[in-house]
């Protein structure tokens, strides 16, 4: 069997997708299929995987770069069985009223939302937005990523909160599945005794992320006389803008932003790491929290979009709740970093049922046998 995987972020970039591809790739090559991953790219990179990447330059002319991805999909899509969409949808639809293939998409957000949110034409947040009215651009997009949906033979997404909004957009039910993001369990980390306690959040840096009100909490915990570090993992379009943040309320000893890093570097991070936090308005069901609780680290979160389905309420994690469904209050963010430090036996609780949880749900191996078996149908 050939499949042609096409995606957006590709290591060495940071995300969802850019996790998910390579891990899927390699499982699908073990299998005995024809792999190719057809991506953007910030540069042309020399890559030394088993199966074939095609990297198409994101900084060109937007027009030049569709027709070129519409036809590099086209000419590595026709001898491919499978085309498998984690990105790139409305080109991966164009290519394929020529290629005519089965084709399964993998929905983890809404792209229309997060383009309006990156360019300050909405301030909806992602429940909102589905059903709110907006300018024209914006219901163009709105349109556009629900139709290119329907046109797939399946949709895949990582949560049942996700799964709902993609039945809103008019996917029929019988073409809709739920199959959760996993990680590979490890087991018997060693983990340092940290002095001061280090705090880590990973990501795009762009604004539904609410890195501003994390920052904010950090100054007025260091005002009440916490001694921490908070590292921050990811790029994007806020970063100046949250640099110049931590310059203004003098925390650059204490809060660093580190770039993108490998799977090795990043692995090194969440292993010295005591707490992961995530204050974000919207998450499909984020891979990030999952490693950062296989790495024993105690959680800190929204319990929005997806998360919820990880966090259980709080059975598994400490959870910080929007405020008129926009950021988390920095003050409430503020005392519930005080608790995580301070309630040690029930901290413990949590992180230990987390743990149990992502064996039992999110095991990597199991998950990604079910995108297996449904290649083969």
């Amino acid at each position: 069997m050939k499949i042609l995987i096409t995606v957006g972020i590709y290591p060495p970039d940071i995300g969802g997708p850019a996790s998910f591809v390579p891990k899927i790739a390699k499982k699908f090559k073990e299998e005995g299929f024809e792999v190719t991953v057809l991506c953007l790219s910030e540069e042309k990179i020399s890559d030394h995987e088993e199966y074939k990447v095609v990297r198409i330059l994101r900084r060109q002319n937007l027009i030049l770069r569709w027709i070129k991805t519409i036809f590099l999909i086209i000419k590595n899509g026709r001898k491919s069985d499978v085309i498998f969409v984690n990105g790139l949808p409305m080109e991966s639809y164009l290519a394929n009223i020529i290629l005519r293939k089965k084709l399964i998409r993998k929905v983890v957000g809404d792209w229309a939302w997060e383009r309006g949110r990156n360019r300050g034409i909405t301030k909806d947040s992602f429940d909102d937005f589905q059903t709110n009215k907006h300018s024209l651009h914006l219901e163009f997009a709105k349109f556009s990523r629900g139709w290119t949906a329907t046109k797939a033979d399946l949709v895949i997404t990582p949560s049942k909160h996700l799964e709902s909004v993609v039945r809103n957009w008019g996917v029929s039910n019988n073409k809709t599945r739920v199959i959760y993001n996993g990680t590979k369990v490890i087991n018997n980390i060693s983990k340092p005794n940290n002095d001061p306690y280090q705090f880590i959040t990973v990501g795009r840096l762009a604004p539904w992320k609410n890195i501003d009100v994390i920052i904010n909490s950090f100054k007025e915990l260091q005002k009440s006389g916490m001694n921490f570090i908070f590292y921050i993992v990811g790029s994007g379009p806020l970063q100046k803008k949250l640099e110049n943040l931590v310059k203004e309320l003098e925390l650059e000893n204490k809060i660093i932003f580190t770039g993108q890093k490998n799977k090795a570097q990043l692995e090194e991070i969440y292993i010295n790491s005591d707490i992961y936090i995530q204050a974000s308005g919207y998450e499909g069901l984020p891979h990030v929290i999952l490693e950062a609780i296989n790495y024993e680290l105690s959680i800190i979160s929204t319990p929005i979009g997806g998360t919820n389905e990880i966090l259980l309420d709080g059975k598994n994690a400490w959870i910080i709740d929007l405020i008129d469904n926009k950021a988390p209050g920095i003050e409430n963010l503020k005392e519930m970093i005080k608790n995580v430090v301070e309630k040690i036996e029930e901290n413990e609780i949590k992180k230990n049922n987390a743990k149990n949880y992502i064996i039992e749900k999110f095991n990597e191996d199991n998950n990604i046998k079910k995108y297996i078996e449904i290649m083969k149908l």
